[in-house]
């Protein structure tokens, strides 16, 4: 007997300790009158509704349309207010709640029930008041946007969108611990911006908590406040229902805030809410492709997130440059940290770095990717890499290093910085893009952050200055140098077999630029003013499947064309259709579009134009903003594939006025950091292209992959040529270099040379 009262004893020491209630939560709801329009303010019903629900999860609930009195508030751990300027407790209701407090009773505050005659007094109680002549409402569609996720209210929750009522310009205690913001539609200093819904210059708390000691009171009280809560149906909504009963249960001082959520409304649940992030499959339902093709998955979250870059090594596994940590890495934010959401881990920045190069697999063979291996970890913007021998190269601004597997394990475990001193002062103007090419050099796109010195890992050796087009530099750390020059930023990259460069320069409307005559050409002829490069899409426009209401996602800059063009693809894949081979595409993510263009020859230059009708045509638009396309590449099997970026907010360096962070990114609530897509799309009467054998130490297998129509696969078998068996680089050039080479060996005609140099009609001397 003795022995049996023990174990109870400790199983119930047990269910103490592990925050299991002994006693249930008792809840009083203050309600009140009707007083709106159909749908909204239905406190009536509110009450009854959730009085049942509360009751059902376990909790002990009353209610009542007047403030409860000292009896019941005794008798009460919780107190609800959703009522019609509930905050207006005055006499002996407020000396009652005061007392509520000093004992440590809890307040949940939705909506109006934030609203108070006396506003210095309430805020003090809930860490903010609506003040009559200041605060202001908006009624219509926002998006609240989640500002702590590491905390229990809001885990797991993505934003959503909501039609609903926004407060702002509140009077807030700067001690309140905001969870979820939105922007607001007052304008400042005559911005534009009127009547979209939302303005990209003010962030406004509409959910926070509140712990405080009322007069010195030895035990502390909690507030939740949730501003959310105009329409009556909202509290149907997902996300609403799980923050008001997590709020309830943390309001209550319970070790499990998930107390009253059933174990289906959690997880998966909160991060595809409604109004939130798309799962993948449901995504799938707002693009539209071109109807030649297929598209299906190949990745997601939480397997990964924020993938910036991805290629294939020679067993054909597939790789991918996650960074999450993007774009403030871990640069303290200035300000208010809240307002911020740059950083993964906001005021946490005594850390290891966060990005990473992952390996990933498909172990059940359903063609999604379902496993990953971290190969290089601990890097911050990270933006890509190449292959290199038994590891990879990697562009982390300020660094490129080389990250290298000496035992076998797929993890890297040796280091080594090739180069430093890039530049890093705006974060999405940085090195990337990473490509090999068939000379052996490693080809990359540069934005405008420029270096004036870049220096070898070690800073022994300089390379000079670098700025905004194409770089290239030598995997052994020994060469870095310009080779294409334009100004503007640059992101995308694409070489090919016959070589030539082409990349992106959005930021003047033209999303694809070839290099003619590269910068160590163009110093051979010592020719004053001449530009090596020609864009051949000025102006290009875009034609998406979608509008945005919402002012912080219209496009800036180029409106209407390609202010953001990304990532970019000449095809040589091998198993397309003909007219499909040299078809060029990009991305442009602002507005959630793949486009694609036909190349021809045009003496030694090229011209690009949309495909005969089909103007206002994409290769893939979406209607839903999430999808954010920055990259594309062929993958050995032919397919393109598609870099997902998968978040709301694609905009840096936001022109249109809100302050600007660490690494230039506009401060605003809405960047993610948790999703992430790689999509496949291939041609629905496609070649099937035969395995080869691209190990390393077999060189005839290797010389006969060289022969292979896929761009990939050669361009593997050509790398694994030079550093395991001495073959030595390819001599590339394009027909313009080639010709402008050839005059220059006839340096003294000098109108041969400027005649070489000026084969296009808009060159300048």
């Amino acid at each position: 007997m003795i022995r049996k009262t023990l174990i109870f004893i400790i199983i119930g020491l047990c269910l103490l300790s592990e925050g299991f209630a002994i006693e249930p939560l008792r809840v009083f709801i203050r309600g009140g009158e009707k007083t709106h329009a159909p749908g909204a303010h239905e406190y009536p019903q509110f009450v009854k509704q959730w009085k049942s629900l509360l009751e059902e999860r376990g909790a002990v609930c009353k209610a009542g349309l007047t403030f409860p009195n000292r009896e019941q508030l005794a008798e009460t751990d919780v107190l609800i207010l959703h009522a019609k300027e509930a905050g207006n407790i005055e006499g002996e209701n407020r000396n009652n709640l005061e007392s509520f407090l000093q004992r440590g009773g809890g307040l949940v505050v939705i909506h109006a029930g934030s609203v108070s005659r006396d506003p210095d007094w309430y805020r003090e109680v809930i860490g903010g008041s609506w003040r009559h002549g200041t605060t202001q409402f908006f009624e219509g569609h926002l998006s609240l946007y989640f500002t702590d996720r590491r905390n229990a209210i809001t885990k797991d929750l993505s934003n959503f969108d909501l039609n609903d009522e926004i407060y702002y310009d509140m009077d807030i205690l700067p001690e309140v611990h905001v969870l979820a913001a939105a922007y607001t539609p007052k304008l400042k200093e005559g911005k534009s911006g009127k009547g979209k819904g939302v303005n990209i210059y003010d962030i406004q708390p509409q959910i926070w908590t509140y712990e405080n000691s009322w007069q010195g009171a030895a035990e502390s009280y909690r507030s939740f406040v949730c501003i959310p809560g105009h329409w009556q149906r909202n509290f149907d909504h997902l996300g609403i229902r799980t923050l008001l009963l997590r709020g309830i249960a943390w309001a209550g001082k319970r070790k499990n805030v998930d107390e009253f959520c059933k174990a289906e409304e959690l997880g998966d649940a909160l991060r595809y809410v409604q109004g939130g992030v798309p799962r993948p499959e449901k995504l799938v339902e707002s693009l539209e492709v071109h109807p030649e093709f297929d598209l299906s998955l190949v990745a997601a979250e939480p397997l990964i997130s924020n993938p910036l870059d991805i290629d294939w090594d020679e067993k054909g596994r597939l790789w991918v440059c996650e960074s999450p940590e993007y774009p403030n890495g871990r640069r303290q934010t200035e300000g208010v940290t809240w307002m911020d959401s740059g950083s993964l881990s906001p005021g946490d920045y005594n850390r290891d770095a966060l990005d990473r190069i992952s390996i990933l697999s498909d172990e059940d063979g359903d063609g999604v990717m379902d496993h990953k291996k971290v190969f290089a970890d601990k890097l911050e913007l990270a933006t890509s890499f190449v292959f290199h021998r038994n590891g990879v190269i990697v562009s982390a601004a300020p660094d490129i290093w080389l990250f290298q597997d000496t035992d076998g394990d797929d993890v890297a475990d040796k280091r080594t910085r090739l180069y430093s001193k890039l530049g890093n002062r705006d974060t999405h103007s940085v090195i990337n893009n990473l490509r090999w090419g068939q000379d052996g050099w490693i080809y990359a796109t540069h934005g405008y952050s420029g270096s004036s010195n870049v220096t070898s890992g070690d800073g022994k050796k300089s390379f000079g200055g670098i700025g905004s087009g194409v770089v290239r530099f030598k995997a052994d750390g020994s060469a870095f140098e310009q080779y294409a020059s334009k100004g503007g930023n640059t992101w995308g990259l694409s070489l090919t077999t016959d070589g030539e460069v082409f990349y992106t320069q959005p930021t003047t409307g033209n999303p694809l630029v070839h290099v003619v005559l590269p910068e160590y050409v163009l110093a051979k002829g010592k020719l004053p003013g001449l530009v090596g490069t020609q864009g051949l899409l000025p102006g290009a426009k875009v034609y998406p499947a979608m509008t945005w209401e919402q002012t912080a996602y219209v496009q800036i800059d180029q409106v209407g064309g390609y202010t953001a063009g990304a990532g970019c693809v000449v095809y040589e894949g091998g198993a397309w259709p003909a007219q499909w081979k040299y078809r060029y595409f990009t991305t442009e993510p602002t507005v959630n579009v793949v486009g694609n263009f036909l190349i021809e020859k045009n003496g030694a230059n090229y011209r690009a134009s949309r495909e005969e009708g089909t103007e206002g045509g994409e290769f893939i638009r979406s209607s839903n903003l999430w999808f954010r396309p920055i990259g594309v590449r062929t993958g050995p099997d032919g397919a393109l594939y598609v870099v997902d970026f998968c978040n709301q907010a694609i905009i840096h360096n936001d022109t249109r006025g809100p302050k600007h962070g660490p690494g230039n990114a506009a401060v605003r609530p809405d960047r993610d950091h948790h999703y992430g897509r790689i999509w496949r799309v291939q041609h629905k009467q496609a070649k099937v292209l035969p395995a080869l054998n691209l190990a390393r130490g077999d060189k005839a297998a290797l010389e006969q992959a060289v022969k292979s129509p896929n761009k990939i696969t050669r361009n593997t078998a050509l790398r694994l040529l030079r550093e395991d068996h001495g073959v030595a680089p390819l001599r590339v050039g394009s027909e313009a270099v080639r010709s402008y080479e050839r005059a220059l060996a006839s340096r003294d005609n000098a109108d041969v040379v400027r005649q070489a140099a000026t084969t296009m009609d808009d060159w300048t001397l």
